[in-house]
Order: C-alpha cells, then sequence, then structure tokens
C-alpha cells in the first residue's frame, strides 16, 4: 500500500488535536504525519507532545520561528520522503475514507497528478453549514481555465504526487496570503487533477481562519496573482482573453462592493473603474454610480 505524507502546518490553532485525531482515524493507516508548529505560542506544542506519546511511530514534530503557512508547508515537504503529499490545513477534519478512495483515485488513472474531493464546510463549533455560499467545482483532466475562473481548490482536499513538486516547485513564502492559490495555479497548469466527487473533509470557517481575517489583502494578493500568470503566460491568455477579462472585472467589482459596503466610496469609486476597464458590465456602472452619492445623502434617498 502506498504511503502518504500529512503535512499539517499550525499556529496557535485551537482545533489542532481535531486536525490530527481525523488523520489517525483513517482507513489508510500507511501513513507518516508531519506537523510544523509556525511560532505557536500557546499550548500546541503540549497538545501535539501527547499524540507523539500515544503514535510515536506516526508523528514528526518540528517548531520554527513564525514565517506564515507557505513557508511552513515548504518545511512540511522538505521532511517529507514519501511518494504522496496530503496537506491538512490545522482547523479542518478529514472524514475516515478521505485518503483511501484518494489513492484509488491514483490507481485507476496514472496520468494525474494530483487529486482534489467535496468537502462540507463548518463553523467554530463543527456545526455544518448548510446552502454555503462557496461551491466546490468538480471537474478533472485540465482544470487551469475552471480554476482561474473560480478558485474552487482547497488545500485540506489536495493530495499531490511528490514528483510534481520538480516542476511547480514549493509555496510562495513571500505571500502573506492567498499562497495556495497561486500554488495550485501552477499545479494545474502542468498536471491533470483527478477528482473525487464526495465530501470527504470539513473545512472550517471561522473569523480566527487567516483566510477570514483581511480580505482587502487576500483581494488584491489574488488579483495580483492572476495579472502575473496571465503575463508570464501569453499563449494561455490569448486563448481565454474575453473570459480573463470577464474574471478580472468580476473581481474588482466584488472589491469595490466590499469598499462600498464599507462606506469607504473613493476606494470604491476606483475599484468599479478598473472593473470597467476590463469589462464593460452593469453592475460595475451601478456601483460607481452609487459611490458618486455620498453615504449620507442615500440614506436620506432609502428613507424617503
Amino acid at each position: 500500500m502506498p504511503n502518504v505524507d500529512v503535512i499539517i502546518p499550525t499556529h496557535n490553532c485551537i482545533f489542532i488535536a481535531e486536525a490530527i485525531e481525523s488523520v489517525i482515524h483513517q482507513t489508510h493507516q500507511n501513513l507518516n504525519i508531519i506537523i510544523i508548529d509556525d511560532g505557536s505560542t500557546d499550548d500546541t506544542k503540549d497538545t501535539i507532545h501527547r499524540f507523539r506519546n500515544l503514535y510515536p511511530d506516526k508523528i514528526s514534530y518540528y517548531y520554527q520561528h513564525q514565517q506564515g503557512p507557505a513557508a511552513a508547508r515548504n518545511t512540511g515537504i522538505k521532511k517529507s520522503s514519501n511518494e504522496y503529499i496530503a496537506f491538512l490545513d490545522a482547523d479542518d477534519i478529514w472524514l475516515p475514507e478521505k485518503l483511501e478512495k484518494q489513492l484509488l483515485k491514483f490507481k485507476n488513472d496514472p496520468d494525474i497528478g494530483f487529486v482534489y474531493c467535496d468537502n462540507y464546510f463548518i463553523d467554530k463549533s463543527g456545526n455544518i453549514i448548510k446552502d454555503y455560499v462557496r461551491i466546490v467545482k468538480l471537474v478533472e483532466g485540465d482544470i487551469l481555465l475552471d480554476f482561474f475562473m473560480d478558485f474552487f481548490l482547497i488545500t485540506s482536499g489536495i493530495m499531490l504526487k511528490r514528483s510534481c513538486l520538480k516542476q511547480t516547485g514549493l509555496f510562495d513564502k513571500n505571500l502573506e496570503v492567498g499562497e495556495d492559490f497561486e500554488f495550485f495555479l501552477r499545479l494545474a497548469k502542468n498536471f491533470k487533477a483527478g477528482v473525487v466527487k464526495e465530501k470527504l473533509f470539513k473545512r472550517r470557517v471561522w473569523k480566527g481562519s487567516l483566510s477570514k481575517q483581511d480580505y482587502e489583502l487576500n483581494t488584491m494578493v489574488d488579483i495580483e496573482t492572476l495579472k502575473k500568470f496571465t503575463a508570464g503566460h501569453p499563449v494561455f491568455y490569448k486563448k481565454n482573453r474575453k473570459l480573463i477579462k470577464k474574471r478580472m472585472a468580476d473581481l474588482y467589482f466584488k472589491f469595490g462592493y466590499m469598499y462600498l459596503k464599507h462606506k469607504n466610496n473613493l476606494k470604491a469609486i476606483i475599484q468599479f473603474t478598473l472593473s470597467l476597464k476590463f469589462f464593460l458590465n452593469i453592475r460595475a456602472i451601478k456601483g460607481l454610480t452609487v459611490s458618486i452619492i455620498p453615504y449620507f445623502i442615500r440614506q436620506k434617498i432609502q428613507k424617503s
């Protein structure tokens, strides 16, 4: 049976024990858990040592000064040695058959470089969020354009062949956020994807998760990542120019709407204008029109 290295980066995560337990209880047991403690200052170390005492042959623990999730995952990759690598964020939970079903996908299709799956979204207490706004698109093969148009890959759902890393390289440690999206773009560009069309893990959505802490920074990084990618891949851009422009326009519109919602009209105007620069769309025109009207006047209009 194939061996899998499971890489878990963590920083002061109160859910780390649940994440580790979900790996321990996998039906596929040929695995090693590599935990990278990215400068935690709470009781993370003690929690992990309790698990290491119970499973000394399965769990490795490494501490480093805080450098961010990209650097932590890179450290885990460098400490790994097996043919397959799977990532798990410390606040997420795998269902028991996650690794087994993804490995079966690799076995049935040796041409794919990585496998992902569907998932549940849960709140801080672990309750499933019904009708959550984010949807995981389940496609396989060449998924580059699909992924470019919709960021549906989630780190905790990914398993990849170690050999892929020779071509893609590691995570970009210079990115404070969005490092997973940028890495998956490179992965999808170079390798075919396989997908298990089942919900095999639980993605926790809560204010403490890094992806929820700074929407402005996240959006800025995502936009710059897409611009950099298209600039570096002119053939891809030329082939999909119209769709790419629509995608960029949509991102700038959402950015502008966020600013408008927070009463920052000037920044909203800039983002709506950029949206229109990429693609003429009614939403951005309406947003721009509303942004020009001062907030107190809009309030009076709404009350009248």
